[in-house]
């Protein structure tokens, strides 16, 4: 989609916009078996049957209605059984928005890029919180009851879950010892502020005696910021630790992304 909103002698504005949105459904599985894509550290991605292609399988906390399942004696969350689905790596859509405006011998140029939906594994999040460096083991680390946890007071045939007021587990044992490799998928969308340039067109009276038809000098600046959820303050979601092929969303505590700067001189003869 593209279009010119604003056009006037001195000043005018060209805008664009993209969307896409890939659906996929894996239709049949030999024996309906999951087919293992790829892995790491105890985190599988799989082709299931009925799903989407690229789903992330791994052993997490266990929940009832969105309360953290804890350990009656240590407090310490329990773990699933097995593992379970947790997301795809595939956005559920990806979009752009950017434009170009003019004003007498002033150009700028923007472009914004977003992924939204899909999941990814960060190894650069378990090793900050195995350190304590990541702002979620920041705070009390004392012994505390983990924040909405219940309790299973019946038996795993037939629970009975009820709000846990006593058991208190220890933060520097949960993130050393045992936390689980499904909490270190974490939301992969973003925004983007893809690119960014300014030029100024020289005026033609000032190349009159130059073999120059046309000059201009500019600016840029590429992935100049970004904003992720605040369950992603760890790495930009576009890395990818395990190259081109079927599995994505592995972060191997990749390093940042760049951001870069830069002019330019353009001639025309």
């Amino acid at each position: 989609l593209r279009g010119t909103p604003i056009k006037t002698r001195n000043f005018s504005m060209e805008l664009f916009a993209t969307y896409t949105k890939n659906d996929n459904k894996v239709l049949q599985t030999p024996n309906d078996a999951q087919i293992l894509i790829g892995g790491y550290n105890g985190m599988s991605i799989v082709a299931q049957e009925g799903r989407p292609y690229g789903e992330f399988y791994a052993v997490t906390n266990q929940t009832e209605n969105g309360h953290v399942v804890v350990d009656a004696g240590d407090g310490e969350p329990v773990p699933t059984s097995k593992a379970v689905y947790l997301g795809s790596y595939n956005p559920k859509y990806q979009a752009s928005f950017g434009g170009t405006l003019k004003y007498k011998s002033w150009q700028l140029g923007f472009l914004f890029e977003t992924k939204q939906g899909g999941v990814y594994y960060s190894q650069t999040k378990a090793y900050s919180d195995f350190v304590g460096t990541s702002k979620e083991t920041g705070g009390n680390r004392d012994a505390q009851i983990w924040a909405n946890s219940v309790i299973n007071t019946g038996t795993a045939s037939q629970p009975n879950y009820q709000p846990n007021t006593s058991a208190k587990y220890v933060p520097q044992d949960y993130w050393t010892s045992f936390e689980q490799a499904g909490s270190d998928v974490v939301d992969a969308s973003f925004i983007k502020l893809r690119s960014l340039q300014l030029e100024y067109a020289l005026p033609a009276n000032l190349l009159n005696r130059t073999p120059f038809g046309n000059a201009s000098v500019g600016v840029f600046g590429n992935n100049l910021f970004l904003w992720t959820p605040k369950a992603n303050q760890f790495v930009d979601p576009e890395m990818n630790s395990s190259g081109s092929g079927n599995e994505q969303g592995f972060d191997f505590a990749a390093q940042p992304s760049v951001r870069n700067y830069g002019f330019n001189i353009k001639v025309t003869f």
